[in-house]
């Protein structure tokens, strides 16, 4: 019994001293990660150029002509001028045609418009322009010269201004030669018609042109008796 006892024994630590070999595990086969795709971000388009829009005109607003007035208050401011040079060169009539006012919107001041039937001097102005002495006394300059050619037709007052002022060539030519101006400020002070009226505006008001105002009026006086 003891042996059998001792044999069990010895058989159970021979047992415990040999360890069963484990088979040993596969390795894990590593799992591999997808490389991460990169992401493409979408091609920024390209500008699209546009052609500068054209700017949009505006038609200016269309303006109404201003109605011919009804009056002669701007025309009447002629009287006291008229009368003066009536007072000094008499041969001017009595009195002179005052036309109705002409609207604020024409261009220019005032205006002999000629001699009516009667002889007499016919004169407008802009409703709202207020009268100088210069500018009255230019529009009685031209008067006088239509007064001078209706007493004698035939009479070139003009080019005696000339020579007085001994002006090169003639009248004529100068007002060829206004007339092919370009700039009406040019072909207005080139005039040999208005450049008269200024010379007798500047006689009578005492001051103004290149030359003696008191000289220059008594030429025009001289014109009343002289051939």
């Amino acid at each position: 019994m003891r042996a059998l006892v001792a044999a069990t024994l010895f058989a159970l630590v021979i047992s415990g001293c040999v360890q069963t070999p484990q088979a040993n595990r596969p390795t894990d086969t590593p799992v591999a990660t997808p490389s991460e795709t990169p992401t493409i971000a979408p091609e920024t388009p390209s500008p699209t150029l546009s052609s500068t829009p054209a700017p949009t005109v505006v038609p200016p607003p269309v303006q109404t002509p201003e109605p011919q007035p009804t009056t002669r208050a701007a025309g009447e401011q002629l009287y006291p001028y008229y009368f003066e040079a009536r007072r000094q060169f008499s041969i001017f009539p009595p009195t002179p045609q005052i036309d109705f006012d002409e609207p604020a919107d024409v261009f220019g001041d005032s205006w002999f418009r000629g001699l009516n039937t009667n002889g007499q001097p016919i004169f407008s102005v802009r409703r709202d322009f207020i009268m100088t002495p210069r500018t009255a006394y230019h529009e009685m300059g031209h008067a006088y010269e239509a007064l001078l050619l209706r007493k004698d037709p035939t009479r070139d007052v003009l080019a005696q201004y000339w020579t007085y002022r001994k002006f090169a060539g003639t009248w004529q030519d100068a007002m060829k030669a206004s007339a092919a101006q370009t700039n009406p400020l040019a072909a207005w002070t080139t005039n040999p018609h208005e450049m008269w009226a200024e010379s007798f505006s500047a006689g009578m008001i005492g001051v103004g042109g290149n030359y003696d105002p008191a000289a220059m009026k008594s030429f025009f006086l001289s014109l009343l008796s002289s051939p």
